[in-house]
């Protein structure tokens, strides 16, 4: 997968996925809450905000995957090099960051409008 496809999956996740880029990096937020950075912590990376107790699954999808290291390394930051990351999981784990990043929506925004697409989900 390149940055290119990464971020083709983020946008499609629905009409609050907000863009907004940071020096070399574009950072995707729902919520004013960042769940997905692209090209960090390098080129040819990206985080994955997802809610901490989702952790463990993700990182039992793909070899390609790794924690956040340090004292953040269990608070649900997940690292994908690219390269090695299927589509497939890549929308799964986008679809439960997003899930993640509605929750801190007010509930008139939680909508079903802005619920993923299954060709986001599916792509």
């Amino acid at each position: 997968m390149t940055s290119d496809e990464f971020e083709i999956l983020v946008r499609g996740l629905g009409g609050n996925v907000v863009t907004r880029p940071v020096l070399d990096t574009v950072q995707f937020h729902v919520g004013g809450k960042a769940i997905a950075t692209v090209n960090w912590p390098a080129r040819g990376w990206a985080a994955i905000k997802l809610d901490p107790r989702d952790q463990p699954w993700a990182m039992a999808l793909s070899p390609g995957l790794s924690s956040e290291p340090g004292r953040r390394r269990n608070a649900g930051i997940v690292l994908a090099r690219l390269a090695s990351l299927e589509a497939d999981v890549a929308a799964e784990l986008l679809a439960a960051a997003w899930r993640y990043g509605q929750r801190r929506l007010a509930p008139a925004m939680r909508r079903s409008a802005f619920a993923p697409s299954a060709s986001a989900r599916a792509a």
